[in-house]
């Protein structure tokens, strides 16, 4: 029986065969897709996507998020449109500006996102559709741009959200909405009146906006196992300052100063202790 709706999302700290080999289970018992995370400084988003795409048969395959501060437009319609030709049909994206945080540590300023991923799904849906493209704006400028080829189908793209305003931008743009992992249910609740607000700016209703979240999942004979393996991904998520609001709304106190500085050492064991049960 088909697990309807229901995907498996990698956060790309585990080993690429590791990564593939899960890929190819989820493929065969039925799950509707899989969701690769491009966390700065561990495995690629794309190249793990391409990989899953190649061992697998029916399930769909989302990179997670393409952000214009770190894939131009143009680098990421070649990207989508490589793979959608691999397989057809099974191709999703979102589109985000990406953890902050990590995005300092490469070096890279997160300047006017709003601005910014408004004018990237602009440019990046005109490339997929074979247009020409001359765009003149005030982030990217595109001077005559046109694909060599084009995907066969179109492909959806999400917008992953975290902030008041770039959810509702989302709700107004995307073709979908993926919220963070880690979201406390009151949390959740606001999104989803902020991402209603944006559609409702483009004249839509929330039916016609698809929203995903992720779940964080440990699996484990030992409760404490299963328990600390979750902090260590909930650690690396909650250093975003994003996250400051969904951390209050959830009734957890963390220092995400201290978490910030615990990550960029890479040293795991001490972020977890930041992070209560």
């Amino acid at each position: 029986m088909a697990l309807r709706r229901l995907g498996l999302c990698f956060d790309g700290f585990y080993s690429i065969n590791e990564m593939v080999e899960l890929a190819r289970l989820a493929d065969e018992v039925g799950m509707e897709s899989i969701w690769m995370s491009d966390h700065i400084c561990f495995r690629d988003s794309l190249t793990s996507a391409t990989a899953f795409l190649a061992t697998t048969k029916r399930i769909k395959v989302v990179p997670v998020p393409l952000s214009p501060y770190s894939r131009p437009p143009m680098m990421s319609a070649m990207a989508l449109a490589t793979m959608e030709e691999l397989a057809p049909g099974r191709v999703w994206a979102t589109a985000g500006t990406g953890n902050a945080a990590a995005l300092e540590e490469a070096g890279i300023n997160v300047t006017r996102p709003l601005k910014t991923m408004r004018e990237y799904m602009q440019v990046l849906r005109s490339l997929l559709s074979g247009e020409t493209v001359h765009f003149h704006g005030e982030v990217f400028n595109i001077n005559g741009a046109k694909m060599g080829f084009k995907p066969s189908s179109v492909i959806r793209i999400y917008m992953t959200a975290v902030k008041p305003r770039m959810l509702r931008l989302s709700g107004e743009i995307g073709d979908g909405v993926l919220l963070s992992a880690g979201c406390a249910p009151k949390y959740i609740a606001k999104c989803v009146e902020e991402v209603k607000k944006g559609a409702e700016r483009a004249r839509k209703s929330l039916r016609e906006r698809d929203m995903a979240g992720f779940i964080t999942t440990s699996v484990s004979d030992n409760p404490r196992e299963a328990i600390d393996a979750s902090k260590t991904f909930l650690a690396y998520i909650f250093r975003n300052k994003h996250h400051a609001e969904n951390i209050r709304m959830g009734g957890g106190k963390v220092d995400q100063e201290s978490l910030a500085a615990a990550i960029g050492r890479r040293d795991w064991e001490g972020a977890k202790k930041l992070i209560s049960d």
